[in-house]
């Protein structure tokens, strides 16, 4: 026989020798079966433990003695065969989770007074060419509107030229200023806004952080920006038009 083949299947040397004799010698004690195996009394022990643990092998109280006995070998190939079947449920999961580990991150860190150019920028520059649509949340437009206004216009006129749409998420109250059909808006209570905004749009991740100076942080992963777009589709979910 050969007995590598239950060692690839979990069992290690003593456990392969101890189920091979409770298999050969019928329901027996420990003590009886340390010595058909050859094996220390301590040794026999611990491995009949590992053993039912592992489902290998049962027992049974016969007055003050604890026999054991191997389980038929017919229902370990069926553990072995759900053990497969429950892994295949989980084994699109774990390609995800390996893809996403593969897949490049960069992430990329500006500020001054720029930010507001370049964060406009690299969403017209990638999105250009195949279109898509930008989500952006917890956005206060009049504050980059009453600094940048002329790079505000261009970027409209550059989403309009390139057939890019937008969804985004305002505090309520606050009014929606790109009007010429490229944004959709939706609203939310103060106490879900942020007064920094987040926009996703392709495998990117912009956050735009107001302070003295200004900062944006941009994400380039696909994993990253999937999480993102569930985050903005929940509260998207739950806010007003």
């Amino acid at each position: 026989m050969n007995k590598d083949i239950l060692k690839q299947i979990g069992l290690t040397d003593y456990e392969t020798e101890v189920y091979l004799a409770l298999l050969t010698h019928g329901q027996i004690s420990a003590y009886e079966l340390a010595e058909k195996a050859g094996l220390y009394r301590q040794v026999t022990y611990d491995t009949l433990k590992r053993l039912a643990e592992k489902g290998f092998v049962s027992s049974v109280m016969e007055g003050k003695t604890k026999l054991f006995k191997a389980i038929d070998p017919k229902l370990i190939l069926e553990f072995l065969n759900e053990k497969t079947e429950n892994y295949k449920q989980i084994l699109p999961q774990l390609i995800n989770i390996n893809k996403a580990s593969k897949q490049p991150l960069s992430v990329e860190t500006y500020k001054g007074k720029n930010v507001i150019r370049i964060a406009l920028r690299d969403i017209i520059n990638t999105l250009k060419e195949k279109g898509g649509e930008v989500l952006c949340t917890a956005v206060d437009e009049s504050v980059p509107f009453s600094q940048y206004k002329t790079i505000c216009d261009q970027y409209e006129r550059d989403m309009l030229n390139y057939e890019i749409k937008e969804r985004v998420i305002i505090k309520k109250g606050v009014k929606g200023l790109f009007q010429k059909g490229t944004s959709k808006y939706k609203s939310v209570p103060d106490k879900f806004y942020n007064e920094n905004p987040v926009q996703v749009y392709g495998n990117n991740v912009q956050i735009l952080v107001w302070g003295n100076p200004n900062y944006l942080i941009i994400i380039r992963n696909n994993g990253v920006a999937d999480s993102y777009r569930k985050q903005f589709e929940l509260l998207w979910s739950i806010a007003q038009k």
